[in-house]
């Protein structure tokens, strides 16, 4: 045998105070076995977010199909949430959960009903928000001091009020990244983005080469359907009045390509 032969060598995997794995990450079969390596037998963790998830407003009806729901869902699940779905009126007693998250009933008129709920038993600290699509975005607390976010009745308003309000916070309590989940890019625009001083807006748009992208109707005018059709979205702060034609700016793309 030749010295050294099948000899694991001090310090071969990491050395003494290296950083085995960083504060945030979703821990893996390899990350755990690492950690078993360095004879850790407990590590600190967070939990997964409890998301208390309830429905409310004009999708409650028979007639009304739930598109808010579903949605949702799939989206806490995909920030990493354990979704408790629950009657409107347990919503409010939700001492279990983290987080609740109301869809419906967060505008101002006669659908405004869920609105008022946190505001008599806990706290209604904002109504409304500067935001195309998603201004009747509201925020509270139940009476155990739970927040409560209430997202909008019509389907891209609850998407957009979801990803970066609710989205936001759950991404926060599980320990991951809360930006939005979507791979950043600089690029040029083809075609000028007109937006209104005042108002953050989310503008869908498509990839017209590898570094341009031209804007595609809006979610006023398409709702869902200018997420879907789009390759990605920007947004546009309330400071500005849009972007002129040649233009550099941030583009969250859905897919790497």
């Amino acid at each position: 045998m030749a010295p050294g032969a099948n000899v694991d060598r001090q310090g071969a995997v990491a050395a003494t105070g290296a950083l085995l794995t960083a504060d945030g990450t979703r821990l893996t079969p390899r990350h755990i076995g690492l950690l078993g390596v360095a004879g850790l037998a407990e590590v600190p963790l967070l939990r997964q977010p409890r998301v208390c998830l309830a429905i409310a407003g004009a999708v409650r009806s028979d007639t009304a199909a739930d598109s808010g729901g579903p949605m949702i869902r799939a989206a806490i699940e995909r920030d990493g949430g354990i979704v408790i779905e629950s009657a409107l009126a347990e919503a409010f007693a939700a001492t279990g959960a983290d987080i609740v998250i109301i869809i419906g009933g967060a505008g101002t008129g006669r659908e405004g009903g869920s609105a008022a709920a946190p505001a008599a038993s806990g706290a209604l600290d904002i109504r409304g928000v500067a935001l195309i699509p998603g201004e009747t975005t509201g925020f509270g607390r139940i009476a155990a001091g739970v927040p409560v976010v209430l997202l909008p009745d019509p389907p891209a308003a609850c998407l957009w009020s979801y990803e970066l309000f609710a989205g936001r916070a759950i991404r926060r309590l599980g320990g991951r990244d809360p930006g939005l989940p979507y791979r950043k890019r600089t690029m040029t625009i083809a075609r000028k983005i007109v937006s209104s001083i005042g108002m953050t807006e989310i503008c869908p748009v498509s990839l017209r080469t590898e570094c341009e992208i031209e804007p595609i109707p809006g979610f006023i005018e398409s709702g869902l359907m200018g997420a879907v059709a789009a390759d990605g979205f920007v947004v546009v702060p309330e400071a500005s009045e849009g972007y002129p034609r040649g233009a550099s700016v941030t583009a969250y793309l859905y897919d790497a390509r």
